[in-house]
């Protein structure tokens, strides 16, 4: 038996024979009018674009995961949807369409977001599929994403995903000619870490010539788009702050502690990092004590703690417990390697930790570069060199001035790379 096709507004399942109807007869929104089927006069479906364009009355912002399944991408997206729905230009709102029975006050409970009257959330039929079921029923959600909009949406309105191209060449078929503009964020490319000839890579960028507007997340993706799409627009928003600045706490006589918060993988360069802890803390003339909170993927092994060099494995914690879990921290630290293409993406660690205002110590990397600057909002060290690390610890632990000078700069970049500056970017480069 195939895996069970989920309605995602109650959280229920559809049986096979109970799935066509339902995809038929798609859920608009009864209880909200806004959402009800509009009908467009024949001239205006003719898809044709005026030089300057007004803001979309309505966005429908399209993900297809679950928003509270506590993955980045699902934070991101919901995060992303809140912020543009509290920043929407008046008359203007955001439907977040989604693949899971998740309801609104639920998703803005997750993100500490106070109610949003521009954002509505709608849970669409879904598939999730098991591990022993060897087929892709991505189509599914597609499907129901593309009656809903086709349902509800008016020329002018705009259609964003975020790193899902078969969803954009989907919708981008399906709304061919409607007048309804595709704007897409690029966040990652398998040309990245692929050769361009390699199927996958031909087959992204087929799907991605759907797209009328580019927002990307650093700059190597922004050149990538320049090179290959020429003719369309591109901005380069970055990421933002997911957290409020914390109380700094100045270097002592004491430990100086530096925390870690994230996934342990290899190329975040924990394993590497943990590996060389004990010859670090010895080369910083102090007591330094090092605090992971993260976690390990299935097929990698968990970071244990060494608490007789420092090294403290304290496991994943929530998203909203990162702030107080800050507390006695005297900076941050970004230890990622120069593996891949991971070097060439954008570094979500980057904002946040600017976000909370601690000093942070960074691996040299360009998308790292792009958000902090060396010595007002960090201190940079060559990626995978102990003693590069053990440097900046020792610069930081012993110049009280700078910590705190670091922390001001901070704040004042904090502002910056808020959620709400992202949004209204993001607005302007929809309406252009």
């Amino acid at each position: 038996m195939p895996p069970a096709v989920r309605g995602g507004r109650t959280g229920g399942q559809f049986t096979n024979n109970q799935l066509a109807s339902t995809m038929d007869g798609i859920a608009l929104d009864k209880a909200d009018p806004s959402l009800q089927r509009r009908a467009p006069s024949p001239s205006a479906m003719t898809g044709t674009r005026k030089k300057h364009r007004m803001a979309p009355r309505t966005l429908f912002f399209v993900a297809n995961l679950d928003p509270l399944d506590g993955s980045a991408h699902a934070l991101y997206c919901a995060r992303n949807a809140i912020s543009l729905a509290n920043n929407c230009p008046p008359g203007c709102s955001v439907v977040f369409l989604h693949a899971s029975g998740a309801s609104k006050e639920s998703i803005l409970s997750l993100h500490n977001a106070p109610e949003t009257p521009s954002l509505r959330t709608v849970g669409l039929p879904h598939v999730r599929r098991k591990k022993w079921f060897p087929i892709n029923l991505n189509t599914v959600f597609h499907k129901a994403a593309a009656r809903f909009i086709q349902g509800c949406a008016q020329p002018g309105d705009t259609v964003s995903t975020a790193s899902f191209p078969e969803m954009l060449r989907f919708l981008g078929q399906k709304l061919s000619g409607s007048g309804i503009r595709m704007v897409y964020e690029v966040h990652q490319l398998e040309i990245q870490s692929r050769h361009e000839s390699h199927e996958k890579c031909t087959s992204e960028f087929g799907a991605l010539a759907f797209a009328d507007v580019f927002i990307t997340t650093c700059e190597p993706l922004a050149e990538i788009l320049s090179r290959n799409f020429p003719e369309k627009r591109r901005h380069n928003l970055g990421l933002a702050a997911s957290y409020g600045p914390v109380e700094a706490v100045a270097p002592t006589a004491g430990p100086f502690r530096i925390g870690y918060f994230g996934s342990v993988s290899t190329e975040q360069g924990i394993p590497w990092l943990a590996s060389q802890w004990p010859g670090i803390s010895q080369r910083c003339g102090r007591t330094v004590e090092l605090h992971i909170h993260g976690r390990n993927r299935r097929n990698e092994d968990s970071i244990p703690g060494d608490p007789p060099s420092g090294l403290h494995s304290h496991g994943p914690i929530p998203s909203s417990s990162v702030p107080a879990a800050c507390a006695g921290f005297h900076a941050l630290v970004i230890p990622a390697l120069d593996q891949a293409h991971r070097a060439s993406i954008a570094f979500t660690k980057a904002y946040d930790y600017a976000g909370l205002a601690l000093p942070i110590l960074a691996a040299d990397l360009p998308t790292v570069r792009e958000v902090l600057a060396e010595g007002t909002h960090a201190l940079f060290f060559r990626p995978g060199c102990a003693d590069s690390l053990a440097a900046c610890i020792k610069k930081i632990s012993a110049d009280p001035g700078l910590a705190a000078s670091m922390s001001a700069n901070l704040r004042l970049r904090a502002a910056e790379l808020s959620w709400n500056s992202r949004a209204r970017r993001w607005w302007e480069a929809a309406s252009q």
